[in-house]
């Protein structure tokens, strides 16, 4: 599914930026006393961030980006719908 992919990719570049930031030489220390980040480190920092089972539910939605899918398959299963709309700070997973 594709809300599937979008997940992952967001995931995965949430994982890469903070990757990056920690990368990033410090302006404050001399050249010879950067860290640099190690596989070790990537893993320790990977761990903390991945998303735990059961953390985020709403992620195991089958949600449908369009209205008008949703309101078919609604229709079809004999089921109720919920939208959830947002301004400026909406899900980035689709409603």
């Amino acid at each position: 599914m594709r809300h599937h992919r979008d997940k992952r990719a967001l995931s995965c570049a949430a994982v890469a930026a903070i990757i990056m930031a920690a990368a990033l030489p410090s302006s404050a220390a001399p050249e010879d006393r950067r860290e640099r980040l190690t596989s070790d480190d990537f893993e320790a920092l990977h761990r903390l961030i991945r998303r735990e089972e059961g953390e985020s539910r709403w992620l195991e939605i089958d949600w449908h980006p369009s209205v008008w899918e949703a309101r078919r398959k609604a229709a079809a299963e004999g089921k109720p719908i919920f939208i959830l709309a947002g301004s400026g700070g909406a899900p980035a997973a689709g409603c």
